[in-house]
């Protein structure tokens, strides 16, 4: 889904969120196979990054996130946490999209040994 801008009150706080939201208008339950990507929107640095260009957001499935989570250690030797596996993801389909002359940067974080007994007990070894 598209994210689009809104004002949430968390607590006692106002801000501005860019998340998921349903026809009502209301938070929209969202899915990940990365937990730490399970949730319905970004903070407020991120969505005013956002609103002034400097930031672009994209989606990820589960399957392409698996593709690139399986081909890293078999390319490079590193297990990648499954939220960085979507970033290597788009980086992948970004290189078949961006002439040769450019070079593209991904920052890793978290480890992927976390990751291996879920992948492998839900999708099996690759």
């Amino acid at each position: 889904r598209e994210g689009n801008m809104k004002l949430y009150y968390p607590g006692e706080s106002l801000a501005l969120l860019l998340g998921v939201m349903d026809e009502k208008g209301e938070v929209a339950p969202v899915y990940s196979i990365a937990s730490g990507l399970d949730y319905p929107s970004v903070g407020p640095e991120h969505a005013f990054l956002h609103s002034i260009k400097r930031a672009e957001y994209v989606q990820i499935d589960d399957k392409e996130c698996l593709e690139a989570f399986y081909l890293l250690p078999k390319v490079e030797g590193i297990i990648s946490a499954l939220e960085s596996a979507h970033a290597v993801a788009y980086a992948m389909k970004l290189a078949k999209e961006t002439s040769n002359d450019y070079k593209i940067l991904v920052n890793l974080s978290g480890r992927g040994d976390k990751d291996m007994d879920y992948v492998v007990e839900h999708y099996g070894m690759q």
